[in-house]
């Protein structure tokens, strides 16, 4: 039996041009500025108001097959929350959302891209950890909320 290939690795602005959330050329002019700005795209296209922060986490979630949960509909769970303290939780731009059943943990990141806080993140929490990608609009909310 024959697997499907997989499609190909697509950077962030050429997903966002093919979902139509950007032009060709709004993505050239973001390119263009980004070399001077230091702003990774998404920041840019976010602050010009070009694409909603979601879209960009949808995006992310997309671009390392990870899976995109929404923070402001999500029950969280105070147990899992407890797992991580305030400071880390804001340190590492991440919060802990609830036990999954096989055990391991479900924690919301909003830069899937940081390999190495995602890696710290496992190791403080004992490595029994799933990782989602959330917006980084509604991690904050969900952070004032849940950790005051």
């Amino acid at each position: 039996m024959m697997h499907a290939p997989k499609p190909a690795w697509l950077p962030l602005g050429a997903l966002l041009v093919r979902e139509g959330l950007i032009s060709n050329e709004q993505l050239e002019l973001a390119l263009i500025d980004q070399q001077g700005t230091g702003l990774r795209l998404g920041e840019l296209l976010v602050q010009w108001g070009w694409v909603e922060s979601a879209a960009i986490s949808r995006a992310l979630a997309e671009q390392y097959e990870m899976e995109f949960l929404d923070l402001d509909s999500a029950e969280i769970d105070p147990a899992a929350v407890e797992r991580l303290s305030a400071k880390e939780a804001r340190d590492r731009n991440a919060i802990p959302i609830r036990f999954i059943e096989d055990g391991r943990l479900l924690v919301g990141v909003a830069d899937p891209t940081d390999v190495g806080n995602c890696d710290e993140l496992r190791t403080l929490l004992g490595g029994k950890v799933r990782l989602v990608v959330v917006d980084q609009v509604e991690l904050h909310r969900a952070l004032a909320r849940e950790y005051g």
